[in-house]
């Protein structure tokens, strides 16, 4: 039986969310989340016609040597027949998967109206699967490059859209991780963000802190991006509480932060959203981390978790599109392909960089993972 679409065990979850508040993982987020699944399953079947792959069957590297498809293009493919398979679309024996889709190719403009109509506030989490859709068969032909398809300036706000708070599919990740920093730091504390981005995660965190009577003294906004360290800082300024100084910097996780004009300052919190699985080397990018940490300091993730070390991540082909995306190694034990980590190789990886102590928000994410494998999302904190 395929593991999506299916409705979410909404009466068996809840139970195992105990300390997380039922407005993180609300009814909203939920059947967001439900109408999701069943547009990747849309846009899967508008690939299948696109790529002419209804009678298909052998594996992904024979259609990338009929294709000649380079390197990316076969992780590419990889993802795609797997995620077929995940639906129902397409089944496996050993290595060899047989597509078996019928019927019409699908209008993904109108499917996009049937989910925008069943879930409006994740209204941009589905104009980015379908723009993604649309840009593989174009990848895959070396007509364009998955940056210029995705991240073009006309596109860029789409992206603040679809980072931002009012996105109720990707907030709770934000809500998520402000909870675990809340929980974390005194007031006052001094706190690094990494990967701000258009400063979605910095608004869920101040405003938890303010609201748990917890300001920080000091707020460090990071990004790398031009254009989204604009953004993300003037919204940092807007929700910053008062006294409270802000610093506005650039931090790229892959190198030593004293050579990017840090370690002189220790903080109690570093603090991060969905940015650490991009590092080439996760033990060494966390292990840098550790070394701007104050005594007692923590460090708190809120990152999309993969269900086991090979999963295919049915909502990933945004990411994947990005050849910067795979160029991240993979590490035995750690990571097996790139992109996401399973929670297994978040420990591995923690403890590998110095961290003695980890705790995960949700704590029982693996039974969650184990309900419903589409529960990607998670805040972990180390010491």
């Amino acid at each position: 039986m395929s593991s999506f679409p299916r409705p979410i065990p909404r009466e068996a979850l809840w139970p195992l969310l105990g300390d997380v508040p039922r407005e993180v993982f609300s009814e909203e987020f939920t059947a967001a989340c439900e109408a999701l699944d069943v547009f990747v399953g849309d846009c899967l079947r508008f690939l299948v016609a696109s790529l002419s792959l209804e009678r298909f069957s052998g594996t992904p590297e024979t259609l990338a040597e009929v294709r000649r498809l380079s390197g990316h293009g076969r992780s590419l493919v990889r993802w795609l027949f797997e995620c077929l398979e995940l639906y129902g679309l397409a089944s496996r024996q050993e290595r060899v998967f047989s597509v078996n889709v019928e019927g019409c190719p699908v209008d993904l403009n109108r499917a996009l109206e049937e989910a925008v109509a069943a879930s409006p506030g994740a209204e941009a989490a589905f104009a980015v699967q379908k723009l993604a859709t649309e840009a593989l068969p174009g990848v895959l032909a070396g007509t364009m490059t998955g940056e210029e398809a995705l991240f073009s300036l006309s596109q860029l706000d789409l992206w603040f859209r679809y980072f931002a708070n009012s996105n109720v599919h990707y907030s709770p990740t934000n809500r998520l991780a402000a909870l675990a920093l809340n929980r974390a730091v005194a007031r006052g504390a001094r706190i690094l963000e990494l990967g701000g981005g258009g400063g979605s995660a910095a608004e869920a965190a101040l405003q938890a802190l303010m609201a748990a009577g917890k300001p920080p003294s000091l707020y460090v906004f990071t990004e790398i991006h031009p254009a989204f360290l604009r953004r993300g800082s003037r919204l940092v300024r807007q929700v910053l509480p008062e006294g409270c100084e802000l610093v506005i910097r650039s931090y790229d996780i892959n190198f030593p932060p004293t050579d990017q004009g840090f370690g002189d300052e220790l903080f109690d919190a570093v603090f991060a959203v969905n940015v650490l699985h991009l590092a080439d080397d996760p033990v060494a990018a966390l292990a840098h981390l550790r070394t701007l940490l104050a005594p007692g300091g923590v460090l708190v993730l809120g990152e999309l978790i993969r269900p086991d070390f090979l999963a295919p991540v049915h909502l990933e082909l945004p990411f994947l599109l990005l050849e910067s995306y795979h160029r991240a190694r993979t590490l035995d034990g750690i990571r097996a392909r790139p992109g996401f980590l399973c929670l297994a190789g978040w420990y591995r990886a923690l403890q590998a960089a110095g961290f003695a102590e980890v705790q995960v928000l949700p704590n029982a994410l693996d039974r969650c993972l184990e309900m419903y494998p589409g529960f990607y999302c998670a805040a972990m904190l180390a010491r």
